[in-house]
């Protein structure tokens, strides 16, 4: 490559690093679901499958325990524009044996960070007496507003 070559180069080259600087837009980035069976074993080669279910039966010693652990997890990441107010997070949700009728949970953040995680279980009792999760929503509001939102393919 010659001089000339490279000179033109540079402007293509600072405009790429510039935009991996940027801000990421307000709202969800990513949703991880996991549905933790106590019973079932999970064996792999590799220790970081089986991890999760590792890490949220941890401290859970007799069967009871462990079954009381059984349900739906939520971690919610998403960004704020807005840190000066704080964010409520509502999680509404269908489950096998209510059907229709929707169900909420709702987390209060604050302080609000730019880059932040939210965690939504349901487990223990409500899993128990009306069974796996179906269809879920969530919403971010600030100030009375949404400001975002997203939801699972069966949710209408």
């Amino acid at each position: 490559m010659s001089f000339r070559s490279l000179l033109r180069l540079l402007p293509v080259l600072a405009a790429a690093a510039l935009s991996s600087c940027a801000s990421s837009p307000q709202g969800f980035t990513k949703v991880k679901i996991y549905r933790l069976n106590p019973a079932a074993r999970i064996t792999a080669v590799d220790p970081s499958i089986p991890f999760e279910q590792q890490y949220l039966l941890h401290g859970a010693v007799s069967t009871a325990e462990r079954d009381a652990r059984q349900g739906n997890y939520y971690t919610f990441f998403w960004n704020a524009d807005d840190r000066s107010q704080p964010v409520t997070l509502r999680f509404e949700y269908r489950q096998a044996a209510t059907r229709s009728a929707v169900k909420s949970q709702e987390v209060a953040i604050s302080p609000v960070k730019r880059h932040n995680v939210t965690r939504v279980q349901v487990a223990g009792p409500t899993f128990a007496a009306a069974g796996k999760v179906l269809a879920w929503r969530a919403s971010l509001l600030q100030g009375g507003k949404e400001i975002a939102s997203t939801q699972s393919f069966m949710w209408h």
